[in-house]
């Protein structure tokens, strides 16, 4: 299997009598992706950036496990296998096509065809499909972050939810609230979108530099410097600076 930024606790697969996997026509695999008692795991399990890494690594994983074992007529197993198809009543080139998993354009090449038209009884050849199974990757994955959230006087889930536009029932799940009742000072995880993170601002202190600043909080000095359009590195003491997610 595949790893998706988390640590495995065991190197192999572990089987087991489980009625989810004695299925007799479909093969099965049960995957455990976190354990909800592990706070680093639940929280990697509320990230959307988390589960994208997640599906990818089991859909690779798939793939790769049929191509290993290529069920009986299936395209895993006719990939780069040449077949003949004996055309019946009521086919067309685009039925047949679909059938094989491959395109009338490519049907009319192989068979050097000068129309789309077919005689019943004609035998065409199948071209056998020859390019791998890729798994796509998110082009713009949504990227998130768990923040610790203090509650202050006044506030409430609704209020809370909206300042990071997020659910409360997402916060009620994520902190296991039975109620919709908050404490004051109480600390809240809330995971959101990096976009939608409330924007930072820094006063710059005396002593302050860029690389410092940036190390406080986590970010690059360039992301502060395209983030501000600063020409030079040079601060002035009060400069209030916008401090990126990211």
């Amino acid at each position: 299997m595949t790893r998706a930024g988390v640590k495995l606790h065991k190197k192999e697969p572990v089987n087991a009598s489980l009625a989810v996997l004695k299925s007799p026509d479909i093969p099965s695999v049960l995957v455990e992706t976190g354990f909800i008692t592990n706070p680093t795991e639940e929280r990697l399990l509320f990230q959307r950036s988390h589960q994208d890494k997640l599906a990818r690594a089991l859909t690779k994983a798939v793939v790769q496990y049929f191509e290993a074992n290529p069920p009986e007529g299936t395209l895993f197993a006719n990939r780069g296998k040449v077949k003949k198809h004996k055309v019946q009543r009521g086919e067309s080139l685009s039925v047949i096509a679909k059938k094989y998993g491959t395109s009338t354009s490519k049907l009319m090449q192989t068979n050097n065809l000068k129309s789309s038209s077919l005689a019943i009884g004609q035998v065409l050849t199948i071209p056998g499909a020859a390019s791998a199974v890729h798994v796509p990757v998110a082009k713009n994955p949504v990227e998130t972050k768990t923040l610790t959230h203090v509650v202050k006087s006044g506030e409430y889930l609704g209020k809370i939810a909206s300042k990071y536009k997020v659910t409360v029932a997402s916060i009620k799940r994520e902190n296991n609230l039975k109620s919709d009742t908050l404490r004051l000072g109480q600390k809240l995880k809330i995971t959101v979108s990096l976009k939608d993170l409330p924007v930072r601002k820094h006063k710059v202190q005396r002593g302050e530099f860029l690389g410092k600043i940036a190390n406080r909080y986590g970010v690059s000095v360039n992301s502060i410097r395209q983030a501000n359009k600063l020409r030079s590195d040079e601060l002035a003491i009060g400069q209030v600076l916008i401090i990126p997610n990211k």
